[in-house]
C-alpha cells in the first residue's frame, strides 16, 4: 500500500527533529562534562590557595617570632656588637640550592601541607622543681673570629628541658639510744633500761615503710601495674622482693584503710541522693577451681565528695541490699538493673530514678539503623542536658534547679513521650531502635523523677567515670587473686578515686594516713576521708 506524499514528508521531518534532538543532547552532555571538569579544577585551585594562605600565615607568624627574638638580642648586645651579625650583601647561594629533592620539577603540582585540626596542647610544667645548669665557653674559644679580640660576657640565654630523676630505694637504719643507770649506781639497779621509741609504723614487724607502701598502692591501683611487674621493677633497683610479700603488704594496708572506707560509705548513704553502678571482674576461686565473674559496685552521691567501691562475688541484688542496709532512704539513680526495682519494692523509702545518659547511648547506637527517627529523639534528649548545663553555669541552688526543670525540661519530656509513642506504633519490635524505645518506655516513671528534686542528677555518669579506671586496670591485672583481694581492691579504689575528685596526690595521702590511722581516734575516723583530710592535714603532708 502506497504512502501519500504529505505523510512521507511528515515522517522525514520527525526523523530530522529526532536527529537534531540527539545532537543537542550530545552537545549538552559535552557541556556538562566540561562544567564538571571546570568545577574539579576550581576545587583543586581553591585547595592550593587554602594551603598557600595557611602557609603564608605560618610564615608571617614565624617572621614575627624571629623579629621579636632579634629585638630581644639587640637589647642584650652592646650597640657595636649587633653589626657583627649583619651583612649588607646577601650570602652566596650554594650550588645545590637549585636542585629539587626526589627529582621534582617546576611543573610538578605541590600538594598543600597537612594541617593540624587543633593546635598542639601546651605542656604545663610550671610546678616542677628547677635545677640551674651553667654552660660557658672554654677560655681558648672566647676570641672574636673577626677582630681577634677577647670576648666578654654580655648577656645570657636560657632554655628549659624536662628531665627525669629515677626514684631510688633506701634503707633507713634507726639508731635508738638506750638509757640506764650510771655505772656507780648499777649495783643497786632496780629499773630496766629505757629505749628511745621508734616512729609509728604502718605494719609492725615488716620492713616496708609508709612511703614504700604508698608507692606500691599507687602503682597497682592508679597505674594498674600487677604485682609481678612491680617485683621486676624492684629487682632492677636491687631489691629481691618475693611476690607473696608484696601481696601481704597490699592486703595489710587495705585492712588498715578499711575504717576510712566505711566512714565514707556512711556519708554517702546518709546524703539522701545515691548513685550506683557496677562492672565485672574475673576472680580466682582457689587451686584447681575455675575463675568466676565477680562484680565491683560503685556508690556515689552528688552531695558528697567521694566514691565508694564494694566487692561482690556475683551479680545478685542481695549484695547491693546488704550494702545499703535496712535504713537506706532517698533518691537512688541507676541504669535500670532489675535488682534495683526488687530492692526498692522491699524498701519504699528508696525512690528509684533513671539515667538519661543510658537513653542517649542507646539512641546513638540506633543512628546507623534508623538515622532520622533516632536523631529526632536524640536532639530532644540533648536539650535536657543543655538545661542541666545552664543550671550549672548559673550556679543555681537546688530549689532554683527544680523550678528551671519544671519550666523548661517538663515540656521537653512531654514531647519525648509523644515522639517515642508515635515511633513505637510505626517501628518493628526487632532492631536497635526498638530496644531503645522499649528501654525508654519501661524506664519512663524513673526517668521523669528528677523533676521532683533539684538534687537528683539526670544521669549516672559520676559512677561510670569512677568505674572507668577499673576497666582500664583489669586489662593489665586480668583478675583478682581471691575474694579477700577483691575486697582489698574495693577499699583502695575507694580512696584513690576519692582523692582524684579532690585533686589530692594519692601517694601523699596514703603515705600520711597509713601512719595516722593507727593512732587517730576511732570516733573521728571521718576526718581521714580524703575531702576532710585535705582540709585538716593536706598542707602538712605535702611538705
Amino acid at each position: 500500500m502506497s504512502v501519500s506524499a504529505p505523510l512521507q514528508e511528515r515522517v522525514h521531518e520527525l526523523e530530522r527533529a529526532l536527529v537534531e534532538r540527539d545532537e543537542r543532547i550530545a552537545t549538552l552532555e559535552r557541556e556538562v562534562a566540561r562544567l564538571i571538569e571546570l568545577e574539579r579544577q576550581i576545587a583543586a585551585l581553591e585547595a592550593q590557595l587554602a594551603g598557600a594562605v595557611s602557609d603564608r600565615a605560618q610564615l608571617e607568624a614565624r617572621l614575627k617570632d624571629l623579629l621579636a627574638k632579634r629585638r630581644a638580642l639587640a637589647e642584650v648586645l652592646a650597640p657595636g656588637q649587633l653589626a657583627l651579625f649583619e651583612t649588607e650583601a646577601p650570602l652566596p647561594t650554594p650550588p645545590c640550592a637549585s636542585e629539587a629533592p626526589d627529582g621534582e620539577t617546576s611543573e610538578d603540582q605541590i600538594r598543600p601541607r597537612h594541617q593540624r585540626k587543633h593546635a598542639p596542647r601546651a605542656i604545663a610544667y610550671a610546678a616542677l622543681e628547677r635545677e640551674h645548669v651553667q654552660h660557658e665557653l672554654p677560655e681558648e674559644q672566647r676570641v672574636c673570629q673577626v677582630t681577634q679580640k677577647p670576648l666578654v660576657e654580655v648577656g645570657e640565654k636560657t632554655s628549659e628541658e624536662i628531665e627525669y630523676r629515677p626514684a631510688k630505694l633506701v634503707v633507713l637504719v634507726h639508731h635508738r639510744k638506750v638509757y640506764g643507770l650510771a655505772e656507780e649506781d648499777r649495783a643497786e639497779r632496780k629499773s630496766e633500761p629505757v629505749v628511745a621509741p621508734l616512729p609509728v609504723r604502718p605494719l609492725e614487724n615488716a620492713l616496708a615503710g609508709p612511703a614504700l607502701l604508698a608507692w606500691i598502692l599507687v602503682q597497682k591501683y592508679c597505674n594498674h601495674l600487677p604485682l609481678y611487674r612491680l617485683q621486676a621493677i624492684f629487682g632492677r633497683d636491687g631489691l629481691d622482693l618475693p611476690r607473696q610479700t608484696l601481696c601481704d603488704w597490699v592486703l595489710a594496708s587495705a585492712f588498715l584503710l578499711d575504717p576510712i572506707q566505711r566512714a565514707l560509705k556512711k556519708q554517702v548513704l546518709a546524703a539522701g541522693v545515691l548513685q550506683s553502678d557496677d562492672t565485672p571482674v574475673q576472680c580466682q576461686a582457689g587451686k584447681g577451681k575455675p575463675n568466676f565473674t565477680a562484680h565491683l559496685w560503685t556508690y556515689a552521691s552528688p552531695l558528697v565528695s567521694g566514691v565508694v567501691f564494694d566487692f561482690a562475688p556475683d551479680w545478685g541484688h542481695e549484695h547491693v541490699e546488704a550494702f545499703l542496709g535496712p535504713k537506706a532512704e532517698g533518691y537512688w539513680v541507676g541504669d535500670g538493673y532489675r535488682g534495683y526495682g526488687t530492692i526498692a519494692k522491699k524498701n519504699p523509702a528508696l525512690i528509684e530514678c533513671g539515667c538519661w545518659a543510658h537513653v542517649q547511648r542507646k539512641l546513638r547506637d540506633a543512628l546507623k539503623e534508623s538515622p532520622l527517627e533516632a536523631a529526632r529523639l536524640m536532639k530532644l534528649v540533648t536539650r535536657l542536658f543543655l538545661i542541666e548545663r545552664e543550671a550549672l553555669e548559673r550556679k543555681l541552688d537546688y530549689a532554683a534547679v527544680k523550678a528551671l526543670r519544671l519550666e523548661k525540661s517538663q515540656p521537653i519530656l512531654a514531647e519525648i513521650e509523644r515522639e517515642a509513642a508515635a515511633l513505637r506504633k510505626t517501628t518493628s519490635d526487632a532492631g536497635v531502635l526498638a530496644k531503645a524505645l522499649l528501654y525508654l518506655e519501661n524506664q519512663w516513671p524513673t526517668l521523669v523523677r528528677f523533676l521532683e528534686d533539684g538534687r537528683v542528677p539526670i544521669h549516672n555518669n559520676a559512677c561510670e567515670n569512677a568505674i572507668r579506671p577499673v576497666a582500664v586496670g583489669r586489662k593489665n591485672w586480668l583478675f583478682a587473686g581471691s575474694e579477700r583481694g577483691g575486697h582489698a581492691a574495693a577499699t583502695v579504689y575507694t580512696l584513690v578515686e576519692s582523692c582524684k575528685k579532690e585533686g589530692i596526690d594519692p601517694f601523699l595521702y596514703f603515705r600520711d594516713v597509713l601512719v595516722r590511722v593507727a593512732t587517730h581516734p576511732a570516733d573521728r575516723v571521718h576526718e581521714l576521708v580524703p575531702a576532710a583530710w585535705k582540709q585538716l592535714f593536706g598542707g602538712a603532708a605535702a611538705r
